[in-house]
């Protein structure tokens, strides 16, 4: 169908050398006359390996076969010369004198042509299907102006794109693809948003309603503690901490030989209920041979220390300065809380896990006005954000056991669910709808990368370091198809947003033993420490039996990683098309 076009134009007789011929074809309800010789101008509607679909401004089209075809975008104007017409089959050549079109230009007139009105919304789904390398004929054009109006809220340029992804769309998962391409997906900040709305609603009950303080910490904490295991407690508070210590340790120092193999060398069943499914998944295995150390030698390494001892992030002295664990300690003097856990209290040590364990304990034994002050107090309410916190997120020395990711997800979407949930079950009412939003988002979150995982390998690693939480993506940018034909072949991205170190992109490839590190770091002062560090990871992963080189850059823009992603999955195997101003790009 017409796109664009100046006129089918003669080009006043044979070409030198081109015997004339002349045929007649119809196209619609068009007639074309062509004859060899004869040049033709438009716009490129379709493309399909040689075949090139010409459209022009009188309402006609036609499809011929041009070498090279695949060097055009759709889009593009263009001026072709018939070189023959045999077999009902038209053969054209490029033109020198070939010219191009801006987009905007072609995107007004496409509009035109199909006889629609040059409306915002109708602009940007031309828009789109020239970004997205999709046909512009007038049924495509109509076709996604339809699917997009099934979606009003929507941002028409997503719409499309999942489309052409072939990710099913529903109101929650376009959303979600709206805030994977906008990079507000991340799950370790919104995981600080949730705690937070779980502090506001333990505030508000612990004042408003004293009543039912007891009842809501306690399926709050039960929530909150299921499946943990929680230090033992003695009369020696010393050995208790010391056993809550080892317990809470890392290990920076990388495995080696065999020992590394049989932590990461077998796969692992998934889960189900709503876990991303990432173990299962082959490229995701041979990552984790490569990279299951590397964050933990980023977080323990390069980061600053701290002037005063620190704490583990399991132990009550990371979320509470002495000040206020004296505090604490005060309110629970005449309370039954076990004198063992009083001094890990007084000095830090004691576990998160099981200073709320003892609280869940004495709950019955409390007052209203006992539970409500103690639930609503600011202490309280960061070691209850503190443990929800460590149960969503994956230490780099449990990235390394079998089936801890898939675990972790699994306990994620179980937590979610119930707690999107969880005021209608205590309360009778969703009287605090931001708790119930959130968790739902979160929930929508984690089955959307479900969905996109089972299409490009992706997942989100929320990772908690020695003295921190970060965020990270891990894409595989190999193609599936080519991963298939050769699977000792892989690339992959690491993105890590670092407290300390900044944003940190890690381009990994391999090739059979062979793997090459390129780090692009966003400041100076984390490049001076990895050109001083980075050998301790080569001779780390040589140990292993590979064969490392690395390399290091300052990055001099930021990069649209999740876009990017997305392009290189859906892009056409083969050299990327362009249109002339990067169309594509």
């Amino acid at each position: 169908m017409p796109i664009i076009s100046n006129s089918i134009q003669n080009n006043g007789g044979s070409s030198q050398g081109i015997r004339s011929q002349t045929r007649t074809y119809r196209s619609g309800n068009s007639t074309l006359h062509l004859r060899e010789g004869q040049t033709l101008r438009g716009v490129i509607s379709d493309i399909h390996g040689n075949d090139i679909t010409l459209s022009m401004e009188d309402g006609s089209s036609f499809t011929g076969q041009l070498p090279d075809a695949n060097q055009y975008s759709i889009g593009q104007k263009a001026a072709f010369l018939i070189t023959g017409l045999e077999n009902n089959t038209i053969y054209m050549k490029a033109t020198t004198g070939a010219y191009l079109l801006n987009m905007e230009d072609t995107i007004a007139q496409a509009l035109e042509e199909a006889l629609l009105p040059r409306s915002p919304r109708n602009l940007d789904v031309v828009r789109s299907l020239l970004s997205n390398s999709q046909s512009i004929s007038r049924e495509n054009i109509m076709a996604s102006i339809q699917l997009c109006a099934q979606y009003p809220e929507a941002d028409v340029h997503s719409v499309i794109t999942m489309k052409c992804l072939g990710l099913p769309m529903t109101n929650e998962s376009v959303l979600q693809f709206e805030n994977y391409q906008n990079q507000t997906h991340q799950l370790l900040y919104k995981m600080d948003a949730l705690t937070d709305s779980i502090g506001d609603m333990l505030h508000a009950i612990g004042n408003q309603v004293p009543a039912l303080a007891k009842e809501t910490a306690s399926a709050l904490l039960d929530l909150a503690l299921e499946g943990v295991t929680v230090p033992k407690m003695t009369e020696q508070a010393n050995e208790t901490a010391a056993v809550s210590a080892e317990e809470n340790s890392e290990a920076p120092i990388p495995e080696t030989g065999e020992e590394a193999a049989n932590t990461t060398g077998n796969p692992v069943q998934d889960g189900s209920n709503g876990t991303a499914g990432a173990e299962t998944s082959t490229p995701f295995l041979r990552v984790k041979n490569l990279i299951n150390n590397l964050t933990e030698s980023v977080g323990s390494k390069n980061t600053p220390e701290p002037e005063n001892p620190t704490f583990s992030k399991e132990e009550v002295g990371a979320y509470l300065p002495e000040e206020e664990r004296a505090a604490v300690h005060e309110q629970l003097r005449d309370l039954p809380f076990s004198e063992a856990a009083k001094k890990q209290l007084a000095d830090g040590t004691l576990s998160v896990s099981r200073f709320l364990t003892e609280i869940k304990q004495m709950l019955p034994n409390l007052t209203d006005g006992q539970a409500g002050k103690l639930i609503s107090s600011d202490a309280f309410r960061k070691l209850v954000k503190g443990q929800f916190l460590s149960n969503w997120t994956i230490s780099p020395k449990q990235l390394k056991e079998p089936g801890a990711l898939t675990e972790t997800y699994e306990k994620m979407a179980k937590e979610w669910e119930t707690l999107s949930h969880f005021s209608q079950t205590v309360l009778g009412k969703d009287v605090f709808s931001k708790l119930s939003s959130s968790a739902s988002d979160m929930t929508e979150n984690l089955n959307f990368m479900k969905t996109l995982n089972e299409t490009f390998p992706y997942i989100q690693l929320p990772i908690k370091l020695q003295n921190q939480n970060a965020h990270a993506d891990l894409y595989v940018m190999t193609r599936k198809e080519a991963l298939k034909k050769n699977p000792d072949n892989l690339k992959v991205l690491l993105h890590l947003d670092m407290e300390h170190l900044g944003t940190l992109d890690i381009r990994i490839a391999k090739e059979n033993t062979a793997v090459s590190l390129n780090f692009f770091v966003s400041e100076k002062d984390t490049l001076h420490l990895f050109e001083r560090n980075v050998e301790l990871l080569q001779d780390a992963i040589n140990a292993q039996g590979y064969a490392c080189t690395s390399e290091l850059s300052l990055k001099e823009k930021e990069v649209d990683i999740v876009n990017d992603f997305l392009a290189t999955n859906k892009a056409p195997i083969g050299d990327m098309k362009r249109y002339n101003f990067d169309l594509r790009a």
